[in-house]
């Protein structure tokens, strides 16, 4: 049996779009050290969990994000609903870690999903593949759970998400990188248990959500059957000069995912920003190479975009909507 893809009028529609908005924000942001320091600092467990206690966003707008990713010039939006700490920034009804368990109490996701809603701006899902908290995924042995039960709950999460907050443009997966040192290293935070079931579960995508893209960071080639779109990470298709990326080149739908400065998830003191017209000019070179870009902002605890991160995007979305 073929497998599915994205359907010729998502496909389409993700071509047009041409630049957008990637989004890395959850608990980590409360630390400033970006969105691995879990396993960094190698936190216990209890310890990260106390976070949940202490997010409370009360700055928050759905509306503001999308009116800014509107005056840069994008469109579409791929935000974080779970990423490797295993904090799902959602009302998932898998996990007791969530945004709707903290004195924010409210379904982040699900607000940027009514603020995009009739706007040219259209919501994607970057979901992890690993789960630091997962029992299923770190201690195995202690809670005696199978991989299957993981598979499971990622699969459950990849449906509710599908299922529960409208129309999506893309679901970006990561988090599997068979390229990298990192799984024979550090094992029990990044080896996974057995596989993650992608036919399934690309195939899920493709039947609840026809007209979204399917991307999965593992930067390697060739693609399987139901991904859709080859990705790069900070480095445009070919160069390769992050060192971590295939240059190979495909011939299908491309993307470069890039940050503003040196990190994806709020770091306060990284201060070494490109400047508006270093974007323009990556951003330029992507679409003549035939990609898009996705560009990360890294959000504060109380829910704002950083000042500069603003700046920066405003400046980008004015010189693009001018002619040359």
């Amino acid at each position: 049996m073929t497998a599915r893809q994205v359907s010729p009028a998502g496909l389409d529609r993700y071509r047009r779009a041409r630049f957008g908005m990637f989004v890395h924000w959850g608990l980590y942001a409360l630390h400033g050290r970006g969105e691995w320091n879990m396993f960094e600092a190698r936190t216990p467990l209890a310890e990260y969990e106390r976070l949940a206690g202490r997010f409370e966003a009360e700055r928050f707008d759905a509306q503001e994000w999308v009116d800014l990713a509107e005056a840069a010039g994008q469109r579409y939006m791929t935000v974080t609903t779970r990423h490797h700490d295993g904090f799902s920034m959602y009302d998932t009804a898998l996990s007791g870690f969530r945004s709707t368990n903290t004195p924010f109490g409210r379904d982040a996701f699900g607000e940027l999903a009514e603020a995009c809603s009739g706007r040219e701006v259209k919501l994607g899902a970057y979901v992890s593949l690993i789960d630091w908290h997962h029992p299923a995924f770190r201690f195995r042995e202690k809670s005696k759970l199978a991989w299957e039960d993981y598979v499971g709950f990622l699969h459950g999460q990849v449906r509710e998400l599908c299922t529960q907050y409208g129309e999506l443009g893309q679901v970006w997966f990561d988090g599997e990188w068979p390229h990298s040192a990192w799984s024979g290293e550090h094992a029990d935070w990044f080896a996974p248990g057995g596989s993650y079931g992608y036919p399934e579960l690309y195939d899920m995508v493709h039947r609840l959500q026809p007209d979204a893209v399917v991307l999965n960071n593992r930067k390697s080639v060739p693609l399987p059957p139901g991904e859709d779109v080859q990705g790069f990470e900070n480095d445009l298709p070919g160069e390769n000069t992050a060192g971590f990326n295939t240059s190979t080149v495909l011939d299908g739908p491309k993307e470069t995912c890039l940050t503003m400065n040196r990190t994806w998830g709020y770091v306060p003191t990284d201060d070494a920003y490109k400047t508006a017209g270093q974007l323009l000019d990556t951003i330029r070179r992507a679409w003549s190479a035939g990609g898009n870009l996705l560009l990360n902002v890294g959000p504060r605890p109380d829910g704002t975009i950083p000042p500069r991160e603003q700046e920066l995007l405003r400046a980008v979305g004015s010189r693009l909507s001018t002619p040359k």
